[in-house]
């Protein structure tokens, strides 16, 4: 601990005999914002997270061992002017005012680090903190004896080791406490990454482990052994890989994983410990596709270009018609697949066509959820291979829903209900659904600020100009006594679903602009004189969204997913 290097041993060994030792558990809090400061502490092992409490509640920092926290109250005998909660399970020294003081006056050395410590907050300032960057220390964990193990944990440092240089700790055997400790220090000093492989509940390096990593990886079957729920809370924000059965809902929502893979078939557990490396290590592309009705055709071929110049897809999410196209690509089906699919879905067949008395909507949307369940069944988001996410927006709540788990088909729909053409989405606990792209049509953001890496964007939004319907000419003039009869006016324009769905676009271009900028690589097909619902055009839209994918890829002097 640095602010302590200076002391003598006999100093330190009087600390250590004066001293409190204290355990934080993981979600507790140390102390309140406003609490009279009558100590301060050292950070021996675990983080804590120095948290404004607003509202809203905002995250300044987060400290590890070796820091100092509530130092800043004895100096200038104030109350604490923020909240510290444990991040993870944290052990602390407590040393009372009088000892502070004593050491203050006693130890030049102890001042000195002190003074050091306070003006590295200082610059760090009471700002919010940015996004954090991926995690260094990660631990592996088996909730159970018919988890995935030796195997998955060599595989999981294989790829890791890909992304730079990486120690991996196993159980110490009979390495102390203070030797274990000193071994992760030195490895996070040395390498890119450090893999600890826990062991069994409740021993010390398992804990140690729990309390150290930057993230917490969870191996399951399904059915953690009873002996593992009570340490559920230590586990909370982990990635969370199930290979085999579900996990029950209760243990899942304790959990609160950021991230859940669900692994059914064996022969996909390698390829899922792979790119849970890859996101670990901030090095799995993703790929974020727009809403904009039958333009998001042109992400098809975006998609095909993308595959063929190489790229591995890990993450995939999309809005609105995006979020279906980026539906069909996580499940893993091939390119010609996908392309049938859509031919079968909107050109010889028409998903919008069952109109419907205006009470709740323009369609009554059956036949478009006929073709979301006929095509996906009963897959779960959290079982396909590629991590997907789609948005929706709530009406009730007033803010975006991201979708990662449960039914694909009902996620999916609800992002693609646009208001006042589909009806919306009536949850059981009381949201009301309707199309992302209301808030969001090109949610980069969502899978940017996931920090696990670079993003690729394909906007369809387009520019709404001018609206001309295809078709021909002597059939549009006999037309204009009927149009100036229901509409006072002989000028071309757009059918009532049309319009609803360019109000929507309209609705968020400037979180489009926004998104932009989040983006590692964007691709705007042009796709500005496509009709919303032009859906019989899906093969002239394929290939101008391949077209100008491969033209974006062209102008890259090299691919950086190719190495």
């Amino acid at each position: 601990m640095p602010v302590l290097a200076g002391l003598s041993e006999d100093q330190r060994g009087q600390l250590a005999d004066q001293a409190r030792e204290i355990t934080v558990t993981t979600g507790k809090w140390l102390f309140r914002e406003g609490e009279e400061g009558e100590s301060m502490y050292v950070i021996r092992s675990g983080q804590l997270d120095i948290v404004s409490e607003g509202p809203p509640e905002t995250l300044i920092r987060t400290i590890r061992r070796g820091e100092l926290v509530g130092e800043l109250a004895l100096l200038h005998a104030e109350r604490r002017t923020a909240s510290v909660r444990a991040r993870r399970d944290s052990e602390l020294l407590e040393l009372s005012r009088p000892q502070f003081e004593e050491l203050i006056r006693k130890e030049p050395s102890f001042a000195i680090a002190l003074t050091r410590s306070i003006g590295a907050q200082l610059a760090v300032s009471k700002a919010p903190v940015g996004d954090p960057p991926p995690p260094r220390t990660i631990a592996v964990v088996r909730l159970d004896q018919r988890a995935p193990g030796r195997e998955a944990m060599d595989r999981l440092t294989v790829e890791l080791g890909r992304t730079g240089s990486l120690v991996r700790l196993d159980p110490p055997g009979e390495r102390t406490k203070v030797d274990s400790l000193a071994a992760i220090e030195s490895a996070e000093r040395d390498a890119d990454r450090v893999l600890l492989t826990a062991g069994t509940v409740g021993e010390a390096w398992t804990e140690l482990c729990l309390r150290e990593a930057d993230i917490v990886v969870a191996l399951t079957s399904g059915r953690p052994d009873p002996e593992w729920l009570p340490r559920i809370p230590a586990l909370k924000g982990c990635e969370l890989l199930v290979a085999g059965g579900p996990l029950s809902e209760g243990v899942l929502s304790e959990l609160e994983p950021r991230g859940l893979q669900v692994v059914t078939d064996p022969e996909r557990l390698g390829g899922a410990l792979d790119s849970t490396a890859r996101r670990l290590a901030g090095r799995a592309w993703g790929v974020v596709l727009s809403g904009g009705g039958a333009r998001a055709f042109a992400h098809l071929g975006v998609i095909e270009e993308l595959i063929e110049a190489g790229l591995v897809i890990d993450r995939i999410g999309g809005v609105s018609l995006g979020a279906l196209v980026a539906a069909a690509v996580a499940t893993g089906a091939d390119l010609d697949t996908l392309r049938g699919i859509f031919r079968e879905g909107f050109v010889e067949a028409n998903p919008t066509g069952d109109y419907a008395l205006p009470l709740y909507a323009l369609l009554r949307g059956n036949r478009t959820r006929e073709l979301l369940a006929g095509h996906f069944g009963e897959q779960r988001i959290e079982e396909l291979p590629m991590r997907f996410f789609c948005l929706s927006c709530d009406l009730v709540g007033r803010e975006a829903v991201v979708h990662r788990s449960g039914k694909l088909h009902e996620a999916v729909y609800a992002s693609l209900a646009i208001p006042a053409v589909f009806p919306p989405v009536a949850t059981d606990d009381g949201r009301l659904l309707v199309d992302g792209g209301v808030l969001d049509n090109l949610p980069v953001a969502t899978m940017a600020n996931e920090r696990q890496g670079p993003v690729v964007a394909s906007d369809v939004t387009g520019r709404m100009g001018p609206f001309r319907r295809p078709g021909r000419p002597r059939l549009a003039k006999l037309m204009h006594p009927l149009r100036r009869a229901l509409t006072g006016t002989e000028a071309e324009l757009p059918r009532l679903g049309e319009t609803v769905m360019r109000t929507v676009t309209v609705g968020s271009i400037d979180t489009v602009a926004a998104a932009r900028r989040h983006a590692d690589l964007l691709i705007t097909p042009p796709v500005d004189r496509v009709g919303l619902m032009d859906w019989k055009r899906l093969d002239e839209v394929h290939e101008i969204g391949r077209r100008t994918a491969h033209e974006a890829l062209e102008r890259m002097r090299e691919l950086p997913w190719a190495a």
